[in-house]
């Protein structure tokens, strides 16, 4: 009897040890999908690792990543799943969708992972401390956890309780700027020195309408709106500010999108229905 008993006992360990060397293998190969190149990274991604830094607190050398992309997709398989980029703690590696290499956001939250060499969502990064600036969306959002509970007791305003600003950065951009890259950024700001719950207006079947920006040109006119995904976004302590982070690129001709040509324009910012005012700047050639 004994002897069965150490016997059984003896393959518990070995049978651990072989999944644990199972499951190490496995993401030690981190298989890369098919096509996949290295990738050196544009100047501006030196500016959005900086933005990570200073929202995260977290400082680290970019210069320590080995960067690579999947050739002209948006997206790819990775774990099962479509992504559009992923970070690999083991390789110290992050591999971007082509097509989404330069989505600023995208390409934020995957720095953010690299800064903190941790997998994982907390909410106090993603949603919190570098939320507007990092796109964090569906997994990520449930990943976080919910949000802090409102309770009754805290007071609920309307949108126009916020003092909504929009500033363009670098505050004079142009073609040959930074590679023609620049941001608007769009801050709402509990100006109360209590917490307030901002009641967002519905929009229908999808969550409330919430950060936005209006850039209007002399040709044109470009809106957007984010949805407030995570109903956290409407909860401000006191003095308490929120941000969006939009990119946008000077390009030769208006791209429908974020690529704008050189010329006079006028953006104003919003936080559902509330608005900034409106703030004047020239993309120069």
């Amino acid at each position: 009897m004994i002897a069965r008993s150490a016997r059984a006992n003896a393959r518990i360990p070995l049978f651990s040890i072989l999944a644990v060397v199972f499951a190490a293998c496995r993401y030690w190969f981190d298989p890369l999908p098919d096509g996949t190149r290295p990738f050196s990274p544009p100047p501006v991604y030196q500016v959005w690792w900086e933005m990570v830094e200073t929202c995260s607190g977290l400082t680290g050398a970019m210069s320590s990543i080995e960067w690579a992309v999947v050739p002209e997709v948006a997206e790819f398989e990775h774990d099962g799943a479509p992504a559009s980029g992923y970070w690999s703690r083991t390789h110290q590696r992050i591999v971007l969708a082509e097509r989404a290499s330069m989505d600023g956001g995208l390409v934020r939250h995957e720095m953010l992972h690299a800064l903190r060499t941790e997998l994982g969502h907390p909410r106090d990064m993603f949603l919190e401390r570098c939320g507007g600036l990092v796109v964090c969306l569906t997994s990520c959002i449930r990943d976080g956890g919910a949000p802090p509970d409102h309770g009754a007791a805290v007071a609920r305003v309307l949108p126009s309780a916020m003092l909504v600003d929009v500033e363009v950065n670098p505050a004079q951009p142009g073609a040959s700027i930074g590679e023609g890259h620049f941001r608007v950024i769009v801050t709402a700001t509990n100006p109360s020195a209590d917490s307030v719950v901002v009641q967002l207006p519905s929009s229908g079947d999808t969550p409330p309408y919430s950060f936005s920006f209006k850039v209007q040109g002399t040709k044109f006119g470009l809106w957007f709106t984010e949805f407030a995904w995570d109903p956290g976004i409407t909860l401000f302590g006191p003095g308490a500010q929120r941000r969006w982070v939009f990119d946008f690129t000077v390009k030769d001709t208006f791209d429908g999108v974020r690529g704008l040509p050189a010329g006079a324009y006028q953006v104003q910012g919003g936080f559902g229905p509330a608005l900034s005012a409106a703030r004047s700047f020239v993309l120069t050639p």
